[in-house]
């Protein structure tokens, strides 16, 4: 073996280490953004979900007045909560959206859907319920309070009346 050779394998060794040391980490970061949502607050979930809701998601999503595609130097911007449920109405499946308009409030990431044997509840986001579930807790229930609201104050959309779907 030539000096030369033996110096580049001299090198290979701790490349490989840092290489894999980066993927470690990255795998690691990766893991945290995964189901980060307590078992007590699946429980919290599943008991304020409304009969009529299929599935419920909450999101991030950005203010309609955020300076978005201009040239100008962009501030920060602070997120808020989305939130979107399917509804099972007397005359169908009804999707329905709403953004919190809080600019204090935490804003989560939620994904819940009635399956054959309950709810599946999972938190796959960068924004976990476990990260405050005090905060979490309140935004859960303005979503769905919102989304009862907006549908509500938009009967002339579906060929039944409110009253008959939300009791």
């Amino acid at each position: 073996m030539t000096s030369a050779t033996a110096a580049s394998k001299g090198r290979v060794l701790p490349e490989r280490i840092f290489a894999r040391f980066k993927v470690a980490v990255l795998l690691g970061a990766l893991a945290g953004c995964s189901d980060g949502i307590s078992q007590s607050d699946v429980q919290f979930v599943v008991a304020g979900m409304p009969s009529q809701f299929q599935s419920l998601r909450m999101y991030h999503t950005v203010p309609d007045d955020a300076p978005l595609g201009s040239s100008a130097a962009h501030a920060a911007v602070r997120l808020q909560q989305g939130c979107e449920a399917i509804l099972r109405l007397p005359g169908g499946e009804k999707r329905e959206a709403v953004i919190l308009g809080s600019n204090t409030a935490a804003s989560f990431d939620l994904d819940a859907v009635r399956t054959s044997d309950g709810w599946s509840v999972t938190s796959d986001g960068l924004s976990p319920p476990s990260d405050n579930p005090v905060a979490f807790r309140t935004q859960f229930t303005n979503c769905v309070s919102a989304i009862q609201d907006k549908y509500r104050a938009e009967p002339d959309k579906a060929p039944f009346s409110a009253s008959m779907v939300f009791k």
